[in-house]
């Protein structure tokens, strides 16, 4: 009896039926993967969300400050996110110390795990911000309040939760980062369009555009977090090509959404901006 097997032309068709099913299954696979990614980022910026509610609770519901000593030395040695032993800002902060860490699970912000194309301290000259987890914090009318204080006042000076006119269209955390002259690092806060003064709360338009730092590393868009609690996926629409550190902005997904305005991240009721 002769044993009946499979013509060379019948392995090709199948082996060709798998590549084609392949092709159809594996970026479906990967947008998943990027999915769930995504998933465990939003669960980390809701994370501080109910992090800096509790710290504003227990302090007279002021949030906490972003920044309060940047003026010393070169930065200072104080962040949302951690402590530094030294103003040098080659040196590391250290997240078990910092304003948060009573509030955070294992007392640290977690990293946003699609944030991976980033050098830290060490790797380069001016990783200054090392240890955000990729997260910036809304310094200029949240954690701060250079609307309403002279600098470095404004630093040491937060704004009260009762003040935020609208909470549901005021972002306090975002994905954050800077681009550098061919490489990113992590950026602690995340910058307004126009740098908000005492004289103009809503931005001083004249001086020209700030260097953005939301960055949109899910496929094009950006988890933010809003005042009320509320997390959204917003999707990168406009920024200047470069920034000052001379990063290209459109190649590292950097920029703002919204309009060219404050509005978004002001804390001030938003019928000022007349929308």
């Amino acid at each position: 009896m002769r044993n009946k097997g499979f013509t060379l032309i019948e392995l090709l068709v199948v082996i060709g039926i798998i590549a084609i099913l392949a092709a159809i299954l594996l970026p479906a696979l990967g947008r998943a993967r990027q999915k769930a990614l995504s998933v465990q980022c939003v669960n980390n910026l809701r994370q501080l969300f109910l992090a800096n509610a509790m710290y504003a609770n227990e302090n007279g519901g002021r949030y906490c400050p972003a920044a309060p000593d940047i003026d010393v030395g070169f930065g200072g040695t104080i962040r949302w996110h951690g402590v530094r032993d030294t103003a040098d800002s080659t040196t590391e902060f250290d997240p078990k110390r910092g304003p948060l860490a009573e509030y955070l699970l294992d007392a640290r912000v977690k990293e946003c795990p699609v944030f991976t194309e980033f050098k830290r301290t060490g790797q380069v000259p001016n990783a200054f911000e090392s240890g955000t987890g990729g997260y910036g914090y809304n310094k200029a009318y949240i954690g701060g309040t250079d609307y309403m204080n002279p600098y470095p006042d404004s630093c040491r000076s937060t704004t009260l939760d009762s003040r935020v006119g609208n909470p549901a269209e005021t972002i306090m955390f975002a994905d954050a980062a800077m681009p550098q002259d061919g490489y990113l690092v992590e950026y602690s806060f995340i910058e307004p369009p126009y740098f908000a003064t005492q004289d103009h709360p809503h931005g001083k338009m004249d001086w020209g555009l700030s260097a953005p730092s939301i960055h949109f590393r899910h496929d094009g868009r950006a988890n933010v977090l809003w005042c009320d609690g509320h997390i959204t996926s917003e999707k990168w629409e406009w920024a200047p090509l470069t920034n000052i550190f001379n990063g290209n902005n459109n190649l590292w997904a950097v920029g703002w959404f919204g309009p060219k305005s404050n509005y978004y991240f002001d804390c001030a009721p938003k019928e000022e901006y007349g929308k």
